[in-house]
């Protein structure tokens, strides 16, 4: 690709929205470690089922292995809730804290960087730490 390309590319697609991430999580007796290329969003008003919150959204996926991490963090103080999906070792874990109550789990989000202590719906822990380097701004949807 020319240089001009890439650099027309890098003004139309902000760099925040696809953002350096480092992961490193114990997803049962596999370990997702990835650093590179991600996405990390975040929108500080959002909602949820009526619920008013915070919103912050990773997603990342190289060769078999994905992850996918939704945390609502109410703003009336209630407990965070996530929808996190991790591939890894040929196998998919789940875990929704949001309406589908699979499996259970605590995130903490301290400004850039996410800490999961959760247990997948199959009974597997996934513990660690995901580190974005910044946050781009989510689109509204819904209604």
């Amino acid at each position: 690709m020319h240089a001009w390309k890439v650099w027309a590319l890098a003004l139309y697609f902000p760099a925040a929205a696809l953002a350096q991430a480092d992961i490193s999580l114990k997803v049962g007796a596999h370990t997702y470690q990835a650093s590179g290329q991600g996405e990390c969003k975040s929108a500080p008003r959002a909602s949820i089922y009526n619920i008013p919150a915070a919103l912050t959204s990773v997603s990342h996926r190289a060769g078999t292995n994905s992850l996918n991490l939704s945390l609502w963090q109410p703003t009336d103080g209630k407990p965070a809730m996530l929808s996190l999906s991790v591939t890894t070792g040929g196998k998919t874990y789940l875990v929704d804290t949001v309406r589908d109550k699979k499996g259970s789990g605590k995130v903490v989000r301290e400004n850039l960087t996410i800490v999961l202590d959760a247990v997948a719906a199959s009974g597997e822990k996934i513990t660690g730490k995901i580190q974005c380097r910044s946050l781009g701004a989510i689109q509204a949807e819904g209604g």
